[in-house]
């Protein structure tokens, strides 16, 4: 008896398409990543003032008790991070509430 293709190559296809790799990211799927420059931080108001790089207007996030701050790969304080700095803001915006900092990733010297 003669074995079809399917039945020959369906198994093989199968184990590939299971164990293949999927891409890793570093961020949340609900947070949104934004470089650009972070205008004044106060941490005090736990607010900051971020202006995005393509042009749009500056926004103001509110920084949370979860908040993480990056700073040359490691954990850091936010009174490290100082207006002015370059930086990659991860942020989420709520159905109900204002938009709200998750990380803040910057690396001086890069």
């Amino acid at each position: 008896m003669k074995t079809s293709n399917a039945i020959r190559f369906g198994p093989a296809v199968l184990g590939l398409v299971l164990f293949s790799t999927t891409t890793a990211s570093a961020h949340t799927v609900r947070s949104r990543p934004a470089c650009g420059v972070v205008e004044s931080i106060d941490v005090a108001a736990r607010t900051v003032r971020f202006a995005p790089r393509n042009g749009e207007a500056p926004t103001e996030l509110a920084l949370t008790s979860r908040t993480k701050f990056v700073h040359n790969w490691h954990f850091a304080p936010a009174e490290e991070l100082k207006n002015g700095t370059r930086a990659v803001v991860h942020y989420r915006t709520p159905l109900f509430g204002r938009p709200f900092v998750t990380k803040v990733v910057w690396v001086n010297g890069a």
